[in-house]
């Protein structure tokens, strides 16, 4: 009866292995999410087209280890390159019981698409381009409220510019500290270390964002933005202006 056991494991083990990635197709997928051009196997393979509302990705690519499933998981190295794409990423990805982690991932990409994707409105027309490294992402039980366990990274914003009056400001950099608090929110921190002295504490989920913070001219910033910081009402006694979302 255990020698059936073993051989029945080893041929369903087998068959997820050769099975082609083309049964990607049958699966339902998210509203606004579309997958095309499906090669290699579902353990190995590719797709030559993503589309995420308005974004197209190029190649994403996918290999899981088999080792990995001796111990109860399933991991895979997941890739999407820069090339021909607006962002490009890789990661190691765990699933075990109910959990999803994520490890050493890295991801780039210009700024538009990006917000574009989240439906983020600035006052100013703005560019520029971000990296995010993430160390550790822990989630279980996924909900609309419920965005991670455990988070450790950060991201960056990398040479920003707005414009303003038709002419083109240059910002520089604006790192940003990415953690986890209760109940299962993404933080944010900026701690002023910017040309804007921009300072930020957030907090976001899919439902819902929540950030305060202040920003105070100093000798980086340009003249023609320090003069609309006005706009923001009246300066504490050290200079920042307060904002909240």
């Amino acid at each position: 009866m255990k020698a059936v056991a073993a051989w029945l494991a080893v041929y369903l083990l087998a068959l997820l292995v050769m099975m082609p990635a083309k049964v990607l197709y049958w699966i339902p997928l998210p509203a606004g999410v579309s997958i095309a051009q499906a090669q290699g196997s579902l353990w190995q393979g590719s797709l030559g087209r993503v589309q995420v509302q308005q974004m197209l990705l190029q190649d994403l690519s996918w290999d899981w280890d088999l080792w990995a499933l001796f111990g109860g998981q399933l991991q895979a190295r997941v890739e999407l390159p820069a090339q021909n794409n607006p962002v490009a990423f890789a990661s190691q990805i765990s699933l075990g019981f109910n959990q999803l982690n994520l490890q050493d991932l890295r991801a780039s990409g210009t700024l538009a698409p990006l917000m574009q994707l989240t439906d983020i409105r600035l006052p100013l027309k703005t560019r520029g381009n971000w990296t995010l490294a993430v160390d550790q992402f822990a989630l279980s039980e996924p909900s609309v409220n419920h965005w991670c366990d455990d988070l450790q990274g950060n991201a960056r914003g990398i040479n920003i510019q707005v414009q303003v009056n038709n002419v083109w400001q240059s910002l520089g950099d604006f790192p940003l500290q990415l953690g986890c608090q209760q109940p299962g929110l993404v933080s944010l921190q900026m701690n002023g270390n910017n040309s804007l002295g921009l300072t930020l504490e957030g907090a976001i989920n899919s439902s819902s964002v929540a950030a305060a913070g202040t920003v105070k001219p100093g000798p980086e910033t340009p003249a023609a933005l320090a003069e609309l910081f006005t706009f923001l009402g009246r300066p504490d006694n050290q200079g920042r202006y307060p904002f909240s979302l």
